[in-house]
C-alpha cells in the first residue's frame, strides 16, 4: 500500500475517451495510457460498488469498466487481482456484490472480491493532521502493492463531486467512515471550512491510489451519490495522480476544481496538480465532451408543513439520508401524526426535548429512545427506515405508546 507523500507532480497525465461500450472505451484507454510496469504486482481494485445497485443507474461503477481494467491487468502479468470494498452501514456486501455485477465479473475470470470491512484493522497516522490525526483501514491492504480507484462520476451532497480521492473513503475500516461526518472542531482549526472536506484531503495525504479510473460511462447529477439522476456521458477519465484526474473530471462535469473544498485543500497539502496547465491532458480538446452535471442541493431544507424536525447536534450523514426518506416515503407517514396532526422527528447528539412519539432518527438518538421510535443506524439506510416503522407499528397499541425497534 503507498503511502502518499508531499511532492511536485510535473508529471500527472490524465487520459480522456467517450465510447458507447464502458468495456471497450477502458481498455482502449488502458491500452493507450503508459502504466507503469505490472508483471509481478499485487493489484486492489476498489471499485465504487458500497451499495446495492444495479450496473447502470450511476450509483456504482459499471462492471464493464472493473472487468476491462482486470483483463489488461492479467496482460500486464500482474501477480494478484482483487477486488475489494467496504460498503456502507446497513448493506449486505454479499447482495452488494451480485447485484452491481462485481461477482459475476470475477467469478468469470477467476478471482476474489472482498468485503474489506472482515479484516482486522491497521492504524496508520496522519502527518499533519488538523481534523484526524490517525485512522483505521483493512490491515489486509498491507498485502497489495498497487491500489487502482475506480469511482463513479458523481455529485455528492456534501463535497460536490466524489471521484477517485473520495472513493479511497471506501477503504476506511468499519465505523471510520462515519467517524468523518461527525467530526466537530473550532474556527480556529477548520479556518472556514467543513470538517468533512479536511478529513478527506488529510486521509488522501496517506491512503492514495496508484491509478485513478473515473467511470463516467454512466454517472450522477443532482442530489448524489445515491438517490440523484443518472447522467449517461459514455466518458471514462484515466490519471496516474488521482488528484489531476478528480480536476479534469470536474471540469467535464462543470465544476471547477478550486471551488471543490477537498480538491483545494487536496492541493495546497501538496497532494497533486488541479490547474489545468499544470497537467498534461490528452486530448488537448478534452473539453469538447464537457456534459455540466446539476448540481447538488446547496441546503438540506425539508420541504414539508406537516414535518416538524427536532435537531440538535445532527451530522450530515444523517439528515441526508432523512431528506431522502422524507421525499421518497413521506406519503407513507400520514399514520405517524401526533396530536397536533404533524409527524415529529428528532435527530442529533445532542436532542434531549422532543414529544412523546416523536421519529428518532439514528444512534445518536439512543439516550431518549423511550420517548418515541427509535430508528437505530449511523446513519440508518433510508429503504430500510419504513420498514423499521412498519414492525414498529406492529408491536404498539398506538402512537402515544411506542416501542425501541
Amino acid at each position: 500500500m503507498r503511502q502518499q507523500t508531499e511532492k511536485r507532480f510535473a508529471n500527472s497525465l490524465v487520459m480522456v475517451s467517450k465510447g458507447d461500450d464502458p468495456y471497450e472505451t477502458t481498455r482502449e484507454l488502458l491500452q493507450t495510457f503508459p502504466l507503469p510496469v505490472l508483471k509481478g504486482r499485487r493489484v486492489l481494485i476498489k471499485p465504487n460498488a458500497a451499495r446495492v445497485a444495479s450496473p447502470g443507474q450511476g450509483v456504482t461503477a459499471h462492471p464493464g469498466v472493473v472487468a476491462a481494467t482486470i483483463d489488461l491487468l492479467k496482460e500486464r502479468g500482474a501477480r494478484r487481482i482483487v477486488i475489494g470494498e467496504s460498503c456502507i452501514f446497513g448493506v449486505d456486501p454479499e447482495e452488494a456484490f451480485q447485484v452491481t455485477g462485481m461477482k459475476e465479473i470475477a467469478e468469470k475470470r477467476g478471482m476474489e472480491v472482498i468485503d474489506l470491512d472482515r479484516s482486522d484493522p491497521a492504524e496508520l497516522a496522519v502527518p499533519k493532521g488538523r481534523v484526524i490525526k490517525k485512522i483505521k483501514v483493512p490491515a489486509i491492504l498491507r498485502e497489495f502493492d498497487f491500489i487502482i480507484s475506480i469511482p463513479v462520476m458523481k455529485t455528492h451532497m456534501h463535497t460536490q463531486v466524489t471521484l477517485s480521492i473520495k472513493n479511497m473513503k471506501g477503504l476506511l475500516w468499519r465505523r471510520e467512515k462515519a467517524r468523518f461526518h461527525h467530526l466537530r472542531y473550532s474556527e480556529k482549526v477548520t479556518r472556514g471550512h467543513k470538517e468533512l472536506d479536511m478529513a478527506i484531503s488529510e486521509m488522501a495525504s496517506i491512503l492514495s491510489p496508484d491509478l485513478a479510473i473515473i467511470d463516467g460511462t454512466t454517472g450522477m447529477e443532482g442530489m448524489g451519490p445515491a438517490y440523484g439522476r443518472p447522467k449517461r456521458t459514455g466518458m471514462i477519465v484515466v490519471g496516474n495522480h488521482a488528484l489531476s484526474a478528480d480536476a479534469v473530471a470536474s471540469r467535464l462535469m462543470g465544476f471547477d476544481p478550486e471551488r471543490v473544498p477537498h480538491l483545494k485543500l487536496s492541493a495546497e497539502r501538496g497532494l497533486g496538480e488541479i490547474e489545468p496547465e499544470k497537467i498534461l491532458i490528452q486530448p488537448d480538446d478534452y473539453l469538447k465532451w464537457r456534459m455540466p452535471f446539476d448540481p447538488p442541493p446547496s441546503e438540506l431544507s425539508i420541504p414539508f408543513p406537516d414535518i416538524v424536525v427536532h435537531d440538535e447536534g445532527s451530522c450530515s450523514a444523517c439528515l441526508s439520508t432523512l431528506l431522502v426518506f422524507l421525499q421518497h416515503y413521506h406519503s407513507s407517514l400520514a399514520g405517524y401524526r401526533l396530536e397536533d396532526e404533524r409527524i415529529h422527528i428528532g435527530v442529533g447528539k445532542n436532542l434531549k426535548a422532543c414529544p412523546e412519539g416523536t421519529i428518532l432518527i439514528g444512534n445518536c438518538t439512543h439516550a431518549i429512545r423511550e420517548r418515541g421510535i427509535f430508528i437505530q443506524g449511523c446513519p440508518p439506510v433510508a429503504s430500510q427506515m419504513l420498514l423499521s416503522l412498519d414492525r414498529a407499528c406492529q408491536t404498539v397499541s398506538s402512537l402515544n405508546k411506542p416501542r425501541n425497534l
